[in-house]
């Protein structure tokens, strides 16, 4: 069974694995340009993502080593967690964004490369609705606000 989405998804998630694995803080603001297009592609396919359902009967390890990143004074920002609750203002970590979207979607990868594709779309949808989409945004965010100063 071939799923175009995840085709285009399993792109852009080696694309965006390998631009963090390459990661060097001296590439400036042309780094952190490349990291926002990446991740806009990433969160725009992953939408697309289809729904499958997993017949796994055991978890997936996520013993990855994870790549050194630095982002130097663009590290930590200020966001509202929760848009639709008034709260306030938490930091965030752009090191955690980009190393928990690395991890989950490094995740799907591997399953994909040991040829369990749609265990893989599952973990990429799922994780992605409940976890690392949330990171997508406020990272973005974050790099938008950085480029835009």
């Amino acid at each position: 069974m071939k799923f175009e989405a995840a085709e285009d998804f399993l792109e852009s998630a080696l694309h965006y694995c390998h631009l963090i694995d390459s990661f060097n803080k001296n590439d400036g603001i042309n780094h952190l340009n490349k990291l926002l297009f990446s991740l806009s592609d990433l969160y725009s396919k992953a939408l697309y993502l289809p729904q499958v359902v997993s017949d796994a009967t055991e978890t997936v390890s996520s013993d990855l080593t994870l790549p050194q990143v630095d982002f130097d004074q663009y590290e930590m920002y200020w966001t509202i967690f929760e848009p639709y609750h008034l709260e306030k203002p938490i930091q965030g970590s752009l090191t955690d964004d980009i190393l928990d979207i690395y991890q989950d979607v490094k995740k799907g990868i591997l399953l994909y490369r040991r040829n369990e594709p749609l265990e893989a779309i599952w973990h990429w949808k799922f994780d992605f609705e409940t976890h690392w989409g949330h990171h997508v945004v406020e990272a973005m965010r974050a790099l938008h606000s950085v480029r835009s100063n």
